[in-house]
């Protein structure tokens, strides 16, 4: 299984359409917030299951804040990450990670890419396609899930 993992489209979805039609090999869609409607909308058009968490600027809209999605035996959580203060450091969302027995942290909010790993589990920010910061290029990140194997990286435009 291939998932594609998006974050901070920020009511720009073109980028993230064009990527998702470009990548015929992707299961399943994630979206981490800061424009969840932006996911709804997308889901409407790339005939590509699609399920996401709100961000910091999605109080307006109804949705889950955080969500545990599970695929051949991998906890992933899925987060904005503003809750668990990912910009200063990483410590509680890795904390909160292993409490729900997540091997894989996803989040975004920092607009930042980077694919790292913290003992027992992976911690995954797609960065923006559309407003990338700190010097980074326009991104987002795959997971692959093959049997007992879970991979996560990121993938610049």
């Amino acid at each position: 299984m291939r998932i594609g993992v998006i974050s901070d489209t920020h009511g720009d979805i073109e980028a993230a359409e064009t990527v998702i039609k470009e990548r015929a090999d992707l299961d399943l869609i994630i979206h981490l917030g800061d424009h969840y409607d932006d996911g709804i909308k997308l889901k409407e058009k790339i005939g590509i299951p699609l399920i996401g968490v709100r961000g910091n600027c999605d109080s307006y809209v109804a949705g889950e804040d955080e969500m545990v999605y599970e695929e051949k035996g991998h906890r992933i959580l899925m987060i904005h990450g503003h809750q668990y203060g990912v910009k200063s450091d990483l410590n509680r969302l890795y904390y909160r990670a292993l409490e729900l027995g997540c091997d894989l942290a996803l989040y975004g909010h920092t607009h930042i890419p980077i694919s790292i790993t913290f003992g027992n589990v992976m911690i995954l920010n797609p960065g923006s396609l559309c407003l990338p910061r700190g010097g980074s290029k326009p991104s987002y990140g795959v997971v692959e899930i093959q049997d007992q194997e879970i991979r996560s990286y990121i993938m610049e435009l």
